[in-house]
């Protein structure tokens, strides 16, 4: 079991202003997507012009994704009747040749996809060139007369905790709309509605219906996410998938497959919020093995609902969110130690990860 909260993925629209930027980038030549090293990325003095300085740059990089989708309704009275929406999100151009970065969920069961261009009269025909459910990840291609701007990703490393963030979008069709706040916490795993979030970025920079598949940046103006989620719950809660998630998965979503993600397959919470805890088990640290998926490397591995897990390759694993940071650091095909408690003693248990199915926790 995943740490839930009440979220709200936010698709709606990201359009920007001023003019296209002609035949350059944003930030070099390049046509493959480049990654800012980490130097000193996280911080940077601000003035009245840094933040109006950086979006006048960054903005004609982002682009408004639109499109139709339709559902079968069932009406009070009569037979059911289709029923066709218009989706609207948000994208950013990753590449000169038209290369564009947004949410699975902006994308995902929809037709005739469009993408408006900063400085283009016309919006632009889109072909999906892969999607990944599971990272919430979409990678489309347009075709432009002229190189298009595009963002750069910064360094995952180099982002910190209280860092400025600014988020750029459309929020409920607020024209190219800037929002501003820092980085609240990293390495977050979320289940939003049917997604399990194994590694978002926290911000309280405003996030909003409107936003999601836009960038979240940093003062240079370079991408530290891909803004996806609200909390419906609380102001200042807003969350994005980091950089690195994203420049690790483009290889692969480039060729229409989806990134390998390492897969334990279990679903747990802390032993010290658990309704249950197996009898004889005294502490409030550990990992409390709710099920365990069939089939799945855990089960392969002899891992059963009730087990404690207490440590991940010899790191102590005291809460839910440790593990799983734990497991989406290794790799697919890795062989690891899992300390578990069961009946009253402790053992050892190898688990060769798997890769994990689309949809799946």
């Amino acid at each position: 079991m995943r740490p839930k909260i009440l979220l709200s993925v936010a698709a709606v629209a990201v359009v920007s202003s001023l003019a296209t930027l002609g035949a350059t980038s944003l930030f070099g030549t390049a046509t493959k997507v480049p990654v800012v090293t980490a130097q000193s990325t996280a911080s940077m003095p601000l003035t009245s012009s840094t933040v109006p300085d950086m979006v006048a740059r960054t903005n004609p990089a982002v682009v408004q994704i639109t499109g139709t989708q339709s559902q079968t309704v069932q009406t009070f009275f009569g037979p059911s009747m289709t029923q066709t929406s218009t989706v609207i999100g948000s994208g950013f151009v990753i590449t000169a040749n038209g290369e564009i970065v947004t949410n699975d969920h902006v994308v995902d069961g929809v037709k005739n996809l469009k993408v408006t261009v900063l400085g283009y009269a016309a919006p632009f025909s889109a072909q999906v060139v892969g999607t990944d459910y599971n990272l919430d990840l979409a990678l489309l291609k347009i075709s432009a007369p002229k190189s298009l701007p595009y963002l750069t990703f910064a360094d995952a490393s180099s982002v910190q905790i209280g860092q400025y963030a600014v988020a750029i979008g459309m929020p409920y069709g607020l024209s190219h709309s800037v929002t501003m706040g820092v980085v609240s916490a990293l390495g977050r795993p979320l289940v939003i509605e049917n997604r399990n979030y194994r590694n978002l970025l926290q911000t309280d920079a405003a996030i909003n219906p409107g936003n999601s598949g836009g960038p979240l940046l940093n003062v240079q103006g370079q991408v530290i996410g891909v803004n996806t989620a609200v909390s419906t719950q609380g102001q200042g809660i807003g969350f994005a998938i980091p950089s690195d998630t994203v420049t690790q998965a483009i290889p692969y979503l480039e060729k229409g497959q989806t990134p390998p993600e390492p897969y334990l397959g279990v679903s747990i919470e802390d032993v010290s919020g658990a309704q249950y805890v197996p009898q004889g088990y005294t502490s409030q640290n550990g990992v409390l093995v709710d099920s365990v998926a069939s089939g799945s490397p855990a089960a392969k591995a002899g891992i059963k609902a009730g087990d404690v897990i207490l440590a991940f390759n010899g790191q102590t694993t005291d809460t839910a969110d440790e593990l799983i940071q734990d497991e989406y650091t290794t790799k697919v095909g890795q062989t690891v130690t899992l300390e578990i408690w069961r009946g009253g003693s402790t053992q050892n248990i190898q688990v060769t990860l798997g890769n994990m199915p689309q949809g799946s926790d």
